[in-house]
């Protein structure tokens, strides 16, 4: 085999191998395949397997949520370069052999002379000669030529051509060549091979050689593969990950869950901002609301102390404060809305919880009134007022007790001193109404009274306690910070003596004189009661089936049931303007 460039030959035998496979002049080709060679496939194959290469690469994690290359970095920036230099190049390359291919001035193709077998399927021959023939024979519809070193061609038979005489003249063909060669004979030389230098050539006909014609830019086809990867790389990567983002932020968007968000918040980067302040609290805002549970929102307010959306997160804390205090509001209890407004101080529905609680007031006082005296309305109305203080500052209510100085009993006193039946500076009756028992009797009357005043009005709304007792010498009642029912209370000396034989002895009769006054701050008609209550010293004397007790003691009995009956028939008296027996009510 030989090579020739068809570029470099003379002008002369340019023409005769132009005209030869051209127009048919002799030598005419026994056989032809025309077509240019298979390099521009293959560098087009070049270029759709990078280009296969980069829909691959681009495709990878290509708007994956949970992908780890759903973005690709500048670390596979080179790849993509690699791969648009290839596809570049390949073009670059098939394109210029094609403009190659067609500048020829001949058909590209193999062809067979008796000499021999020229592939010119590019400007760059091969030759064969025919010298070298090993075998010529039939292959179904073509013929194949073999040579020493392997080269084989196959030539297709049209519908008229027979293949064994192509075969027969193919090696004739040869022979003559061979003769032609051996003998030198010119004339010979000239009919059987086309590349064969005439003697003679036309004296009118161009004598510059055929010239390549090779575009520019075919020459230097890696230098615009290299720019072509260089400019475009960068841009291909750069749309690529643009467009993944976009179709991440659509899935996530669809998908509009807290999860989805989070996996657009590790891989995505365009909306990173509105994911990560509006879109994935605004979803997690949900899932907390779907819990049912004001600790949840609260829990997700203190996690987000810079939400964007924080106007929407006071909404769902302000629907769950609602729905946790209409829970509060079914239990039906003062100490049910309390617990509310205690387990959240922030609740924001303060409104609402004051509606809530003069409900409970509401009700509570209608229930009251139902049952409630009809013979004092000052008594009901004062009552409405106690209601409403509760209502706007609690339920604290005191029973503060005033026992003033009695003016008589030091009297009584030296009267029975002079009786025939004193039986000792022990029985003097003022020694019974010391300061000492006179608190240890009204702690007895302040329990009972305060359970009284509770079972009354409403337990739940109202604390009823004792406060400090009124100094004895205090001029006025003092000023209050709560409802205080304030009660004076004075044993006098009735101007009555009894002797008694058990204890014998001498008692007096005590008229126990009352004032109570019922004050509410700031009320400018508190309610006033007073009333005087007798009691015969002697009907309290002890009993003959009762054991004896000893002087003093025995008087200290007497004196403690006198105070004890006539309070009781005091604050009976007293609490009928405000609230009937419970066997009288309705």
């Amino acid at each position: 085999m030989k090579a020739v460039d068809f570029y470099k030959l003379p002008r002369s035998i340019q023409d005769r191998f132009v005209g030869s496979v051209m127009s048919g002049f002799p030598p005419a080709p026994l056989l032809a395949v025309k077509g240019g060679a298979s390099t521009k496939m293959m560098w087009l194959g070049l270029s759709g397997g990078c280009f296969l290469g980069l829909v691959i690469v681009a495709r990878l994690g290509y708007g994956g949520l949970d992908s780890a290359l759903a973005l690709h970095s500048a670390k596979v920036l080179p790849l993509y370069a690699a791969l648009l230099f290839g596809l570049a190049f390949g073009l670059v390359m098939a394109f210029a052999r094609l403009v190659r291919e067609r500048a020829l001035p001949y058909t590209a193709g193999i062809y067979l002379f008796p000499a021999c077998l020229i592939d010119a399927r590019h400007d760059q021959f091969k030759l064969y000669e025919t010298r070298d023939l090993q075998n010529v024979d039939v292959q179904g519809n073509a013929v194949r030529v073999s040579f020493a070193g392997g080269a084989q061609f196959l030539f297709p038979l049209g519908p008229e051509q027979q293949g064994q005489a192509i075969v027969d003249e193919i090696n004739a063909a040869r022979d003559r060549s061979m003769h032609a060669h051996a003998t030198e004979d010119p004339k010979e030389l000239v009919a059987v091979d086309p590349l064969h230098n005439p003697r003679f050539s036309s004296p009118v006909g161009p004598r510059d050689a055929y010239a390549l014609k090779y575009p520019p830019w075919g020459k230097f086809g890696w230098g615009v593969a290299l720019g072509v990867a260089v400019i475009l790389g960068p841009t291909l990567w750069a749309l690529r990950n643009l467009g993944s983002d976009k179709k991440m932020y659509a899935l996530a968007t669809q998908e509009d869950n807290a999860e989805s968000y989070r996996n657009y918040l590790e891989h995505g980067s365009r909306f990173k901002d509105e994911v990560a302040g509006i879109l994935l609290p605004r979803a997690e805002l949900r899932t907390a609301i779907a819990q049912n549970s004001v600790d949840a929102l609260l829990k997700y307010k203190e996690e987000h102390p810079s939400s964007q959306i924080s106007s929407e997160v006071q909404t769902a804390i302000h629907a769950a404060m609602l729905a946790e205090l209409e829970k509060a509001k079914a239990a039906g209890t003062l100490k049910a809305l309390q617990d509310f407004a205690k387990k959240y101080p922030e609740h924001g529905v303060q409104k609402e919880l004051d509606v809530a609680i003069h409900a409970v007031y509401a009700r509570e006082l209608d229930a009251y009134k139902k049952v409630a005296p009809q013979k004092d309305k000052n008594a009901t109305a004062f009552i409405e007022r106690l209601f409403a203080w509760g209502e706007k500052h609690g339920p604290k209510v005191e029973i503060r007790f005033r026992h003033k100085v009695p003016s008589t009993l030091e009297r009584a006193d030296q009267h029975i001193l002079k009786l025939p039946t004193f039986m000792g500076v022990i029985t003097y009756p003022s020694r019974f109404f010391d300061d000492k028992r006179q608190k240890a009797r009204e702690a007895v009357w302040a329990k009972n009274l305060s359970a009284a005043i509770d079972a009354g009005l409403a337990a739940e709304l109202f604390e009823v306690s004792v406060g400090q007792t009124v100094p004895m010498d205090a001029d006025a009642l003092p000023d209050v910070k709560d409802p205080t029912l304030f009660i004076a209370h004075a044993p006098e000396w009735s101007g009555h003596t009894y002797n008694t034989s058990r204890p014998r002895g001498t008692v007096i009769g005590i008229q126990f004189n009352y004032e109570a006054t019922w004050v509410i701050p700031g009320d400018p008609k508190p309610y006033k009661y007073k009333d005087m209550i007798f009691r015969h010293g002697a009907t309290y004397a002890l009993k003959d089936d009762e054991p004896m007790l000893p002087t003093g003691e025995a008087e200290e009995k007497v004196y403690n049931t006198m105070s004890d009956e006539a309070f009781e028939r005091f604050s009976k008296a007293f609490l009928a303007n405000f609230f009937k027996p419970a066997d009288k009510k309705d």
